[in-house]
């Protein structure tokens, strides 16, 4: 009995190892961002993404800013891992801090600070035209093989400002909010996935995240904005 136990101990170690490295989130930004309306993040983790043991989801999170959630990242088993990269608007940088939901076990958090220019989140509207907005456009790799990750890349043109001024050292709106709210992807009807953004994320938001390639189909991807308008964009998914 003492020898079976021997030899278990090792494996019970091993396996809660591995657990604790897929409990950890990776967050890749600038020490220092001199453009504080496009700062680049990429969140990722380890974690398995299996049917019954997945990432349901990443939240971002900069407390220091005024508009402080930068959005949620929704996974499903058929991404094949949990990562996702985009930009952001900061106010004056500070502690990101990223949130992931493990389907069995509940939520784990990574973070990592970051310096910016100040005046992120209260720049000039941008001037886009209304009827020149959308423009959906997704790429994916010229070639692709059944059971590989591949990396999606989808934007839109779409103007992004908080409707914030900075007035007697404090956040005011002055105008209303406007942005890219909602990004859902699909395989067909398939739901893959979905990221929710605040006004914080860039303009012409540029949104890279990873697909698993398990059949051909149609890929879509659906652009929602905060007024309720939509765009959408699909390309064939070849084997």
């Amino acid at each position: 009995m003492a020898a079976s136990l021997g030899l278990l101990f090792p494996r019970q170690l091993w396996a809660q190892s591995r657990l604790d490295r897929a409990h950890q989130v990776e967050l890749d930004l600038p020490i220092l961002a001199e453009e504080p309306t496009t700062v680049p993040i990429r969140v990722w983790t380890e974690h398995p993404m299996e049917p019954d043991h997945f990432v349901k989801s990443i939240e971002v999170v900069l407390e220091n800013d005024p508009v402080p959630h930068k959005g949620t990242f929704r996974f499903t088993p058929s991404n094949g891992r949990a990562w996702v990269a985009f930009q952001v608007r900061s106010g004056a940088g500070g502690l990101v801090t990223a949130t992931a939901e493990c389907s069995r076990h509940g939520r784990f958090v990574g973070t990592r600070a970051v310096r910016v220019v100040e005046g992120g989140c209260t720049s000039v509207p941008d001037k886009v035209a209304r009827d020149r907005l959308g423009n959906p456009m997704l790429r994916l790799p010229r070639s692709v093989k059944a059971g590989e990750v591949i990396e999606v890349r989808a934007k839109v043109e779409h103007a992004s400002h908080t409707g914030l001024a900075l007035k007697n050292g404090k956040f005011v709106r002055v105008a209303p909010e406007f942005y890219i709210t909602q990004m859902v992807v699909y395989l067909d009807d398939q739901a893959i996935s979905e990221f929710q953004m605040t006004s914080a994320v860039s303009p012409n938001p540029l949104i890279r995240f990873p697909l698993k390639v398990t059949r051909g189909g149609a890929l879509r991807v659906v652009f929602v904005n905060n007024e309720g308008q939509r765009w959408e964009v699909s390309q064939p998914l070849r084997l």
